[in-house]
């Protein structure tokens, strides 16, 4: 499953969950699980920010850290780490990250909207002052796009 799918916990209660990356989908995301699964194990490339060494820091007793790639999934659901340990998990989450698309405002249109908006980099423009796509100001405006959310230090 790919994060862009995900929308409640629920269908995870008492399930064992591994999450594939700990970018702001995959933190926002484990931490809801956490709430209802059995287990909740993060796949991340680096190791984790300090204030996320033990699984306490996490919030969750049931959520763990793994600061290394998995290295193949066996048929019988079990994924095994580079470093050799091994998860048998229910499902596995992929977490790849967000990506800003507006094409109803003109991003992906040849009509009257062209250019209105256009997304590069995950980078949205053109917006005066952040905020305000010139074209169609002050119809409309972005006062946040999120990218780092649901974070909460223990």
């Amino acid at each position: 499953m790919h994060s862009h799918n995900y929308r409640v916990p629920d269908r995870f209660r008492g399930q064992v969950v591994m999450v594939i990356g700990y970018q702001p989908s995959g933190m926002d995301i484990s931490r809801d699980i956490a709430g209802v699964a059995k287990e909740v194990h993060v796949a991340m490339k680096s190791e984790p920010p300090y204030q996320m060494d033990t699984t306490t820091a996490t919030g969750h007793a049931n959520l763990w850290l793994h600061s290394c790639t998995i290295e193949r999934a066996e048929e019988d659901g079990s994924l095994v780490f580079q470093d050799g340990s091994r998860i048998k998990a229910d499902v596995i989450l992929h977490c790849t990250g967000y990506k800003y698309s507006f094409p109803f405002l003109g991003g992906d249109d040849d009509g009257e909207l062209a250019g209105a908006i256009f997304v590069d980099d995950n980078r949205v423009g053109p917006l005066y002052k952040h905020v305000f796509p010139p074209i169609l100001a002050p119809h409309i405006s972005f006062i946040g796009l999120p990218f780092r959310v649901g974070q909460s230090t223990p």
